[in-house]
């Protein structure tokens, strides 16, 4: 049985391991204690440093590597537009600083980007549908013919292509073309800067970054049936993205899985780039020789470029 005396010598021994405990701590494991806080603080910030000083070399080594591709690309690309008038048809919500590298990239190539025409997001608004097709039946004109299996916004698509689109070079701005453009921009569809004084013959449509969360790609088929339609008005088309807009939720995405689109439009989906960039050029040469093929890094069916024997040939 325990006695009296257990409980004496435990709890002096308590006492004994408190007192120590407060003397150690005021004394040299006190210091220890700031050391090793010193020590981790001191490990942190090297680590931190190395995080900045990685990321900078990244910076670096990412715009030396766009800077390489930009000079050595524009050699490539030189000439290879010569001749040609290229629209410009942005998305709703595509990015204005990748649509001005597009468009520095066509005219290094030597085309000649006649005007930039942004689609507003009441173009695909699912609440202004019952818009577009009386727009549609109003803006037509006598020269354009719809296929018999088009739907609206294939036919309205047409419609645009007719405003600022030719199949042949060297067509002008004319009354039709006035009338198309002023009906859409007064239906706050479109803005056009700057008003064009010829039709281009070529176009490229720039995609936007999918929104979060990312929408089901069946919310693009209208999208797409637009895309055919400008294609159709025209001598080529290109739809040009960063490569988000080729994964779930993008247009591009959408439009790869829409085999009659593929068949006559073709596709990039790393137009942030310089690379992607000199790729739409050579995607639109390929065009012009009636073939299509769809580009990029993210499952781009035909691989990074067209290859450089048909990119020497045109």
């Amino acid at each position: 049985m325990i006695d009296f005396r257990y409980h004496i010598v435990s709890i002096v021994a308590i006492f004994f391991a408190l007192g120590a405990g407060v003397v150690l701590g005021a004394g040299p494991l006190k210091g220890t204690a700031s050391e090793v806080v010193q020590a981790q603080a001191e490990r942190d910030r090297q680590a931190l440093e190395q995080a900045r000083a990685d990321a900078i070399q990244a910076k670096s080594l990412d715009k030396y590597r766009d800077d390489y591709v930009s000079k050595v690309t524009a050699g490539l690309t030189d000439g290879k537009l010569a001749g040609r008038r290229i629209a410009i048809v942005t998305m709703p919500g595509s990015d204005g600083d990748m649509t001005n590298a597009i468009q520095e990239s066509l005219e290094g190539a030597g085309g000649q980007v006649t005007t930039r025409v942004a689609l507003d997001s009441k173009m695909f608004d699912q609440g202004q549908r019952q818009l577009i097709e009386p727009l549609v039946n109003e803006l037509v004109t006598p020269d354009i013919t719809f296929p018999a299996d088009s739907n609206t916004y294939q036919r309205a698509g047409l419609i645009l292509a007719r405003g600022v689109l030719a199949r042949e070079q060297n067509k002008a701005i004319d009354a039709e073309s006035t009338k198309i453009l002023s009906g859409m921009s007064d239906s706050k569809l479109i803005s056009v800067k700057p008003t064009p004084k010829d039709r281009a013959d070529l176009v490229v449509v720039v995609a936007a970054k999918p929104p979060t969360p990312a929408p089901d790609n069946s919310s693009y088929t209208d999208s797409v049936d637009f895309a055919e339609g400008l294609d159709l008005g025209s001598a080529g088309s290109v739809v040009a993205g960063m490569p988000e807009s080729a994964q779930n939720g993008g247009l591009l995405k959408a439009l790869r899985g829409d085999s009659d689109a593929t068949k006559i439009i073709s596709s990039v989906d790393v137009a942030n780039m310089p690379s992607g960039q000199a790729t739409i050029v050579f995607a639109l040469v390929e065009q012009v020789g009636g073939k299509a093929g769809q580009y990029g890094g993210v499952d781009a069916k035909n691989g990074v470029a067209p290859s450089a024997v048909q990119a020497k040939e045109n």
